[in-house]
């Protein structure tokens, strides 16, 4: 005979709801600071966050993706990650090509490892860089950690004994080379990762990944099936669209919602999460591209972060080098549901300073510059 009780319909109530976070962990090295140093701490964080799924954005380098994943592995078993769009081509490099990048960065960046060093070398050495074969530039710039070395060895190291070897360039079809002042010509940042990864409790069915057209980075869109969840089948989309590229981010969308269209039944509960680069003007939160958003609004798509009294940032002012995010910034990071029924509600998570060692100077700094949403469904 079951014996009912308060604790008892508590616990079935608590178990009713789906938590699901998204985070721009900004493990951009060589572009903002402090990526190799903050890496540990924010797999910590990830590992230890009180939800059913995460959704990640820039970890860029595989390297990095591995300590995150192995650090959450025991929250969450389940995992997917597409496979980068460029593969790196090693000894794409010959020793002369490179040695008026190694000459400039011996000669201004003396010293520096890793962040330090990538962030010199974009500062002092874009011309050095620009004369580089696609090929070669790619292979430098798809996982700049260590020394000026021991980043060029594996772009160098089959040349030895093959004198008057010639770097084939590689075509990539999904990815332009940098035109908008990014970077030099022709370079794929980090090999052609997609930067993004979802985590989760529960299993991942038919995951599939949708690949855009893109600037610089790779960008993609993942999907996911969450059959059997506390809240029913959820069909889940996590993504990180183009930065500041009106046109380019527009045409992402579209594909976006053709997509959806195509994968998920008419009716059925979906899921979008990601950096969407893009979001609504609500209070002390700027609008950007505001357009762009309307049409994520108008395909059915409603944001339960937007609902809040006071709406935060999640992409605030200066947060990496005060430790604060603070409220005034822009809206780019959702959760947004369509067709999920219930109730939710949402928050920002992963918005607390962080203090690490940088080089032996004790540095207050923050996870991310983005800050994550977590948005809880109940039914």
């Amino acid at each position: 005979m079951r014996v009912w009780s308060p604790t008892c319909c508590v616990n079935a109530m608590a178990q009713r709801s789906f938590r699901i976070v998204t985070f721009n962990a900004g493990l951009a090295v060589g572009v903002l600071p402090y990526a190799s140093e903050r890496m540990p701490h924010v797999a910590a964080a990830v590992a230890a966050l009180d939800a059913d799924v995460v959704c990640l954005q820039e970890v860029w380098l595989e390297s990095h993706w591995d300590v995150v994943r192995a650090a959450a592995e025991g929250r969450f078993p389940y995992a997917y990650r597409a496979a980068p769009s460029h593969p790196v081509e090693h000894a794409a490099c010959r020793r002369e090509e490179l040695a008026p990048l190694v000459a400039c960065a011996k000669a201004h960046c003396a010293g520096l490892a890793s962040d330090e060093l990538a962030a010199c070398v974009i500062r002092h050495c874009g011309s050095a860089a620009a004369q580089l074969s696609p090929s070669c530039l790619n292979c430098v710039a798809s996982h700049p950690v260590g020394t000026i070395d021991e980043i060029l060895a594996p772009c160098t190291a089959e040349q030895e004994g093959s004198a008057g070897a010639t770097p084939r360039d590689v075509a990539e079809p999904h990815v332009r080379g940098s035109s908008y002042g990014y970077g030099p010509p022709g370079l794929v940042a980090y090999g052609g990762s997609y930067g993004t990864g979802i985590l989760s409790r529960t299993p991942l069915t038919a995951p599939d990944v949708l690949v855009f057209d893109a600037t610089l980075n790779a960008r993609s869109a993942l999907y996911a099936r969450l059959d059997g969840t506390s809240v029913g089948d959820l069909h889940l989309f996590a993504t990180h669209l183009s930065p500041g590229i009106r046109e380019e981010q527009s045409r992402q969308i579209e594909m976006l919602l053709a997509w959806m269209e195509e994968k998920v039944p008419r009716g059925a509960p979906v899921v979008l999460t990601g950096d969407l680069n893009t979001g609504p003007s609500i209070g002390s939160v700027h609008g950007h591209l505001e357009d762009l958003y309307a049409r994520l609004e108008a395909a059915g798509f409603d944001n339960p972060y937007t609902k809040q009294k006071d709406v935060p940032c999640t992409f605030c002012h200066g947060s990496l080098w005060s430790g604060r995010h603070g409220r005034s910034g822009w809206l780019l990071d959702h959760v947004l549901l369509r067709d999920v029924g219930g109730r939710s509600v949402a928050a920002r998570v992963l918005d607390e300073p962080l203090t690490l060692d940088a080089r032996g100077r004790r540095v207050v700094t923050s996870y991310s510059d983005h800050c994550g949403v977590l948005a809880t469904l109940e039914r």
